[in-house]
């Protein structure tokens, strides 16, 4: 798969949404077709209607069935567009600035974006975070007059898990939407993000204790004052403080049920930010591949 290194290169690349859906096919099947039903090798294309029909039994599939591209009105190329802006504008694109751009209705745009948003969602043991890991909550969402801390009930609890580098510097992070401060909540984001073997550093909430019983070494430390809290933790509060700006910035205020879409989506660009001329080949194959369709109805769903 050739590359676009910009927007001339990638209209070359993908004239016309033939060439799209070749693409889609090379990603589904890198080794060749192979029938779902049969498993027998190779494909007949029948090109008017966008089907491979196999050579073996005559089965007939649809290239972008069970992809995010299933069953879709807009056209290939549209997505394939929507794809490589995510992938290469450093701060992302709003869906209005979507729209703009592929020239399609805000809730089209809006649509798109959610479903490559959905590809962007971490899957299991992906980029377990290894070494010193600093574990935390955060709070997003408005303001909450008289609450601070862990008693505010209007704004959304994020638990933020963050990987130090040998020198000190920052390496990766995670963030996951969590129900409460409880033991059972912190114990399981720490469980599916923190690997085997690292040393967890968190404050002094008793929330944190269970993770001394777990796979990986555990040192909590009484913060004393909130103002403490960046010194002892303090590459998950720049990773908290730039989600909340990038945030502002594109988007200006999120709603708590799709946050963490955004969660995924914030986290996957920075924990990939020095592959950035690679990650629109990665996208297109995490939404060819490995990312079941997700209808409108389950995007909106409470």
């Amino acid at each position: 798969m050739v590359v676009p290194k910009n927007r001339i290169e990638f209209m070359e690349a993908f004239p016309d949404d033939r060439s799209c859906l070749k693409l889609v096919i090379q990603q589904r099947w890198p080794e060749g077709f192979k029938c779902p039903k049969c498993g027998g090798l190779g494909a007949y294309k029948i090109r008017t209607r966008g089907l491979l029909e196999c050579k073996q039994c005559g089965h007939q599939v649809s290239a972008t069935a069970g992809t995010i591209f299933h069953k879709t009105r807009t056209s290939l190329r549209k997505w394939f567009l929507a794809i490589y802006l995510m992938a290469t504008t450093k701060k992302a694109l709003s869906s209005a600035e979507l729209a703009r751009q592929l020239g399609v209705a805000l809730h089209t745009a809006w649509t798109l974006r959610r479903k490559i948003m959905h590809a962007l969602k971490r899957r299991e043991g992906e980029l377990m975070l290894c070494g010193v890991v600093e574990l935390d909550e955060i709070f997003v969402g408005g303001r909450e007059e008289g609450v601070r801390g862990r008693g505010a009930e209007t704004k959304t609890l994020v638990a933020v898990s963050a990987e130090r580098m040998l020198d000190g510097g920052f390496a990766m992070a995670h963030m996951r939407v969590i129900p409460d401060a409880s033991k059972e909540s912190l114990n399981e984001v720490a469980k599916e993000t923190i690997a085997e073997g690292a040393k967890a550093l968190t404050d002094g909430w008793t929330g944190y204790k269970g993770l001394k019983a777990e796979d990986f070494k555990h040192r909590a430390k009484v913060q004393g004052s909130p103002k403490n809290a960046s010194k002892i933790l303090p590459w998950v509060h720049v990773v908290a403080a730039n989600f909340k700006r990038w945030i502002l910035d594109i988007f200006h205020r999120v709603n708590s049920k799709h946050l963490q879409a955004y969660l995924d989506e914030f986290c996957y660009r920075l924990n990939r930010r020095n592959q950035r001329t690679d990650l629109f080949r990665r996208l297109l194959n995490r939404c060819a591949k490995f990312t079941a369709p997700v209808t409108y109805a389950q995007l909106i769903a409470p």
